[in-house]
This record gives structure tokens, C-alpha cells and sequence, in this order.
């Protein structure tokens, strides 16, 4: 059966769009190669810039021939590699093509040979790379005039020699390839780019909540605490399905947690250090703190819901809280885990005011005051941490 190149080539490019990992992509590519041309085995050497090395990412046929991935790595001074970076060497390439069998004729090719003084040498190297590989077509794939990538193909299972419109289609589909694994691998470059400033956010975010526990001396290590707690109750609440929440509500918690009492490096430290009871003024100043840490971050637009989690955790489930006197499920789910976890971190805290209570007693205080103070949903989780060794 005849294959419509055309349309192979079209359906290529319309799933080359879709994938965004180099590597997927060209798995895709060689596997298509194998099955539809028939090819004993096809594979990729893919130019890896971190080390300056071309790596054979990919190679599928028949086992006997499958090269594992990464075994062979060839650097940029390798004949092969030299050959194709050569522009000198593009008459040389049948329209985009190497094929094995040309190479005999150009080496007998003195007029060509006498031209270029490393030609010969660098031919047979190239040819004696190809046996190793089996192959017996090269296919450079280039983005900007730079060696991307080359593709090499055995033989047909057939035993026949490949037809112009086969090295046509393979020709086109190595430039769609160095156009689709150039956009993937810039697109993997962003993720990896992305995940690094993510990292550096948490780092400074966990910099910036140890400076509100430095200032608050009985506070020491609290923030860690009410983060590790309050990311464990909201992974109960999910693995249980009682909450359904998207893919950013961890991430978004995570921050609110450790920031939750950002808004104390506007307390004066006489009054966060109190050992005595606070009177109504210090109290109000104390009470300030979840306004002045939204303040802090409200100008990162990304961070809304991780606002809301400082802004909001010293709400109270009927209302009486502050700083608006949210009720019920009015009191955004983020603030409500924070209010429960901040609570029996606080509970279980030696105080100057208090000795701390042991774990049993904090949860059986916070039990108490579930549908009061604190969300029901979030102190049912809370009680099953506890219960099952979790706190």
C-alpha cells in the first residue's frame, strides 16, 4: 500500500504542536518513522547545550538494533558533526539527504577532494560513524543555520533503497521536527525557569516569615509548624473529597501560611513580648496584624487567595472574629484551615500567660469549639490527624 506522504506529513506537524516535552516528541517522531516506512530502526542525536554534546535521545526497531538512549554521545569535533556543520559540505547532501551510498562516490571524487583537504578524512570517519549506527541515511535537522539534530535511519525491512519522495518526506519532517523539539525545548526551559522562581519565592518567603518569628520570642519556629499542619489537613480534606479545590490551592496555602502573621513587623516588639495581660490598646494593635499583612502583599496580584489566608485567619466560624466578622462559609476555606492550625499551634506553645497543653488537650479544645470558633469540615480533619499519628 502506497503511503500518502503528504497527509503523514500534515498529521505529524498537528501532534508535534500538542507536545511539549522534547524527548515525547521525539518518541512520536521515531516511532511514526519505524511503523510507517518500515525501517529496521530509526533514532535521533539530539545537540544537548548544558554538555555541548550530541546525545542519542531516541532509537526503536528491532531489539538486536535498538541503541539505548544516552549510550552514545559524540561531541561537536566529531566527524559526523563536523560534516553537517559545514556549509561546504551542503552540495554534498542530496537535497537535505546523506546517503550511504553516496559517500563511496564522492571519495572517488578527486576534483572534490582536492578542494576541501580534510573532505577525505573526515568522509571516512563519517562513513565508519554510519556502520556503527547501522544507518544508511543522515538527516541533518537544523533551527537557525545551527546543527539541532540528526536523524538516521537503517535499512528497510524490505531490503529496498529508499525513493526520492520517502527522502522528500524525511527531509520536511526533519525541519517540521527542529521547529516543534526548538518550541518544546523553549517551553521546558520556561517550565524549568518558572519552577526556579518558584523555588526562590518560597526561599524568601520562608526568610521573611523567620524574621515575625525572630521578633516574637515565643513564637519560634511557629510559622513551619502551622505550615507542615495546615497542608496536612488540607490533603485529608482532599483525599476524602471533602473539599474540592484546583491545582494551585496548595501552592497558594503554602505562602499564606508562612505569612499568616507577616503583619506583627508592625507590632511594637513590647507588645509581642508582653508577659503580663495586654490592655485594650495593645490588644487593638495586636489585632491589627492580619490587615497590615495583606497590606504587605496585596501589591503581588498572583497571591489574592494567599492574601485572603492572612487577611482572614482570625475570623471565627460565628462571626465574632476579626477584622470584618466573617461567618460561616463566608470565611474563605484558606483562612479557615489557617485559624484552626494557628490555634493549636498557639494551644500547644509554652506562653508567658500559660503552659502549653499536650496534643490531646489542644484537639479536644479545638473539638469543642468546632461550629464556634473554627470550621467544622477543617477540625474533623484535624481530629483524624491526630487519631491516626498525624500531629
Amino acid at each position: 500500500m502506497k503511503i500518502n506522504y503528504k497527509k503523514e506529513l500534515e498529521d505529524a506537524a498537528r501532534k508535534m504542536i500538542l507536545v511539549h516535552r522534547p524527548k515525547t516528541l521525539i518518541q512520536l517522531i521515531v516511532r511514526m518513522i519505524v511503523h510507517k516506512v518500515k525501517v529496521r530502526h530509526a533514532g535521533i542525536l539530539l545537540f544537548n547545550q548544558k554538555l555541548n554534546s550530541y546525545i542519542l535521545t531516541v532509537s526503536r526497531g528491532r531489539m538486536g538494533l535498538k541503541i539505548p538512549s544516552g549510550f552514545i554521545r559524540i561531541d561537536p569535533d566529531n566527524a559526523m558533526i563536523r560534516f553537517f556543520t559545514n556549509k561546504h559540505n551542503y552540495q554534498y547532501i542530496d537535497g537535505g539527504a546523506l546517503v550511504y551510498s553516496k559517500i563511496g562516490k564522492i571519495l572517488k571524487n578527486r576534483r572534490s577532494l582536492s578542494k576541501h583537504k580534510d573532505l577525505k578524512e573526515t568522509l571516512v570517519a563519517l562513513r565508519n560513524q554510519m556502520n556503527l549506527f547501522e544507518a544508511v541515511v543522515c538527516i541533518p535537522s537544523y533551527f537557525q543555520d545551527k546543527l539541532l539534530g540528526i536523524l538516521f535511519l537503517g535499512k528497510k525491512i524490505s531490503g529496498r533503497h529508499f525513493h526520492r519522495d520517502e527522502l522528500d518526506f524525511f527531509i520536511a519532517l526533519a525541519h517540521d521536527v527542529a521547529m516543534a523539539i526548538r518550541n518544546a525545548q523553549l517551553f521546558e526551559e520556561l517550565q524549568e525557569q518558572i519552577e526556579r522562581n518558584k523555588r526562590m519565592f518560597l526561599e524568601t518567603t520562608k526568610a521573611l516569615a523567620s524574621t515575625i518569628d525572630a521578633k516574637d520570642h515565643y513564637t519560634h519556629g511557629h510559622t513551619e509548624r502551622v505550615t507542615q499542619v495546615s497542608l496536612a489537613i488540607t490533603k485529608k480534606l482532599i483525599i476524602t473529597n471533602r473539599i474540592d479545590v484546583d491545582s494551585a490551592f496548595l501552592d497558594d496555602l503554602n505562602i499564606a501560611a508562612l505569612l499568616h502573621d507577616i503583619g506583627k513587623i508592625g507590632v511594637p516588639e513590647n507588645i509581642l513580648n508582653k508577659k503580663g495581660e495586654l490592655n485594650d490598646e495593645e490588644r487593638r494593635k495586636i489585632n491589627e496584624h492580619p490587615l497590615i499583612g495583606a497590606g504587605i502583599i496585596e501589591p503581588i496580584e498572583d497571591l489574592k487567595r494567599a492574601i485572603d489566608g492572612v487577611k482572614y485567619h482570625h475570623e471565627h466560624f460565628d462571626g465574632t472574629g476579626y477584622p470584618e466578622g466573617l461567618k460561616g462559609n463566608r470565611i474563605p476555606l484558606i483562612a479557615a484551615i489557617i485559624a484552626v492550625t494557628d490555634s493549636y499551634d498557639a494551644m500547644t506553645t509554652n506562653r508567658p500567660y500559660r503552659p502549653a497543653l499536650n496534643k490531646k488537650e489542644a484537639v479536644e479544645e479545638i473539638r469543642k469549639f468546632s461550629g464556634v470558633q473554627f470550621h467544622p469540615l477543617v477540625v474533623k480533619a484535624l481530629v483524624e490527624l491526630y487519631e491516626e499519628g498525624g500531629l
